[in-house]
């Protein structure tokens, strides 16, 4: 059997046709509270990060108690297509420039938001 050589390209990761800066701030509102809800911490609200904006997705830098940033880029889509939709065409948001759909990249904010407030606790810092 021949391995595969082809490129695999993630359909969600693809550009977001249709997209406004409105709908990615009504979807990064109920991304947040999510975030909250699964136990994120936060040291204040979103800031709109314009220049990481790209492929019809919009940049946020989630504050976190010790000073450093979690970068969000959320579709700016209707929130059914990204949140609800169960096929791998639902277009992903990037958390830390990783790609994740809603549930995970929900997972991977609070992780990362927890992470950073313990190092600051900890007194550690990320390398």
């Amino acid at each position: 059997m021949r391995p595969y050589r082809g490129a695999v390209i993630n359909p969600g990761t693809l550009p977001v046709d249709g997209a406004t800066e409105a709908a990615a701030a009504q979807n990064m509102t109920v991304f947040i509270t999510a975030v909250l809800e699964q136990g994120g911490q936060l040291a204040g609200d979103p800031v709109r990060d314009p220049e990481a904006d790209r492929d019809g997705r919009f940049g946020y830098l989630l504050p976190v108690t010790s000073g450093s940033t979690v970068r969000v880029l959320m579709p700016g889509v209707d929130l059914q297509r990204v949140r609800d939709d169960l096929t791998v065409a639902a277009p992903c948001l990037y958390v830390d420039d990783e790609p994740w759909w809603w549930p995970s990249a929900v997972t991977q904010a609070v992780g990362a938001t927890a992470r950073l407030a313990v190092a600051e606790l900890t007194g550690q810092t990320e390398d």
